[in-house]
């Protein structure tokens, strides 16, 4: 074998990608006290950030936002969307199978600030 080929195996490898999303300040009330007040609850992850993703669709052209581990009564919440976002009435379900709440189209940055306005 050459020595090109330990040299390639041996060359220090880079740092690992850091990523420097700045963290969601937390909760503004206790659970208890959202899901009593509104009848539904959006609940931090383990690591105490939002549980909004999105998922690209069609090769990344549609894109969905999921809201995930919302615990009550999930279609007040997204009549309270609906209000407070604008979105229109077909862009926006509850999945039937996994109970996310589904919306379709660049709601990220909106939808994770209307939950922290809200308290969440």
């Amino acid at each position: 074998m050459s020595c090109d080929f330990y040299i390639f195996w041996a060359a220090p490898r880079r740092a690992p990608r850091s990523f420097a999303r700045p963290p969601t300040p937390p909760p503004a009330k206790t659970a208890e006290e959202l899901q009593h007040a509104r009848g539904y609850l959006v609940q931090r992850t383990s690591s105490v950030q939002l549980p909004v993703y999105r998922a690209l669709k069609s090769g990344g052209t549609r894109e969905i936002i999921l809201i995930k581990k919302v615990h009550g009564d999930r279609r007040r919440l997204v009549e309270d969307i609906k209000a407070g976002l604008a979105v229109a009435a077909d862009k926006i379900r509850i999945n039937p199978t996994t109970q996310h709440i589904e919306l379709q189209g660049n709601y990220l940055t909106r939808t994770q600030k209307w939950l922290l306005d809200n308290g969440f």
